[in-house]
């Protein structure tokens, strides 16, 4: 949302100051919005897919190494504890310990690598539809007031909602964090709002340059 919001932004605030012109801007945000949005639900999708297909083949590695360190590649499990003359009870109290163990460390790798992973997801699908859905809904609040206010008047009330929406993220962001909500509303919304800048001075420039 915050990437939706700061782009949408900064692309339609040049825009706005490069032409003047209300159509133009509303037509060129409605479809950098929706094309983003697109772009960005298939790229959620396919970056959770392939971490999901990462993570499978690391578990068939980690299973092949820990078989490998239970007993040599020329007997098995069961041929090793037999030549040590383990009972069969004994047996299969040591095969019943080692599996387990077994399972818990791959559920302890899993759960380390998954830390280390933004994009996995339970669902690619899942994954897919959380950002398709707040990219876009981020992309509406800059410029919702260009369907309302001429593009001149636009500008201003455009930059002001994004910034509170911004401030409202880094709120949310403090939370999750526990730092402190005031130094994170203002970060985010100073850092993001650069973008905002960013394309107005560019929108301007190439517009003098052109005299249009």
């Amino acid at each position: 949302m915050e990437d939706s919001l700061v782009s949408t932004l900064g692309a339609i605030t040049g825009i706005a100051a490069g032409t003047g012109s209300t159509f133009v801007v509303v037509l060129s945000g409605t479809v950098l919005i929706f094309a983003e949005a697109l772009s960005m639900t298939a790229g959620s999708y396919l970056s959770s897919k392939s971490a999901q297909e990462v993570l499978a083949i690391r578990r068939k590695e980690d299973v092949s190494r820990l078989m490998q360190g239970k007993a040599s590649k020329d007997e098995t499990l069961h041929e090793l504890l037999h030549r040590y003359k383990f009972s069969k009870s004994d047996m299969k109290k040591v095969e019943y310990v080692l599996d387990h163990e077994h399972d818990l460390w791959l559920e302890e790798l899993e759960r380390c690598e998954k830390r280390l992973i933004p994009s996995l997801s339970p669902s690619p699908l899942q994954a897919a539809f959380v950002m398709g859905f707040f990219y876009f809904v981020g992309g509406v609040f800059p410029l919702a007031p260009y369907f309302f206010l001429p593009v001149g008047q636009a500008i201003i009330p455009s930059i002001v909602i994004t910034a509170l929406g911004l401030f409202a993220l880094g709120v949310w962001k403090a939370k999750v964090t526990h730092s402190h909500w005031m130094k994170s509303g203002l970060e985010m919304t100073v850092i993001s709002l650069s973008a905002a800048v960013m394309g107005f001075f560019i929108g301007s420039f190439v517009s003098s340059l052109f005299g249009t």
